[in-house]
């Protein structure tokens, strides 16, 4: 008896195709869409590795250079030149000469009517001087 029953559809075979292929396409479409983030992201990602690893490559020459610098310290020629540099040293009959520049009556005139980054009190002298006093 169950054989005898047949089903009747509201929509025709063709109708059911067409709003199938429209289902995957409205699919295909929306993963395609939501991959275009994941791509960006990938894209950037690359980028800062790129800048990561020519980062890393420039520290690493930074590196070898300092470590040839501190082998060059071991040696007699390395703790003259750093004695030399450091503690204006000299060897033999060498001697150092040393540039000495006074100030005259009139720089220090005017260095007393500025402003010093490291000293507070004569910063306020210099205020009460030029902004209140006169």
């Amino acid at each position: 008896m169950s054989n005898k029953i047949k089903f009747i559809s509201i929509l025709s075979r063709k109708a059911k195709i067409n709003i199938l292929a429209v289902m995957v396409l409205l699919f295909i479409s929306a993963t395609v869409l939501l991959s275009i983030n994941q791509i960006t992201t990938l894209m950037e990602k690359r980028e800062k590795v790129v800048e990561l690893e020519e980062r890393l490559a420039w520290v690493r020459n930074e590196n070898i250079k300092l470590l040839a610098d501190e082998k060059s310290l071991y040696t007699d020629e390395g703790i003259q030149r750093e004695a030399r540099s450091q503690f204006n040293m000299t060897l033999g009959d060498e001697r150092n000469y040393f540039l000495l520049i006074q100030q005259t009556s009139q720089d220090s005139q005017e260095r007393k009517h500025t402003y010093q980054p490291s000293n507070l009190w004569e910063n306020i002298k210099v205020f009460y001087h030029q902004e209140i006093k006169e």
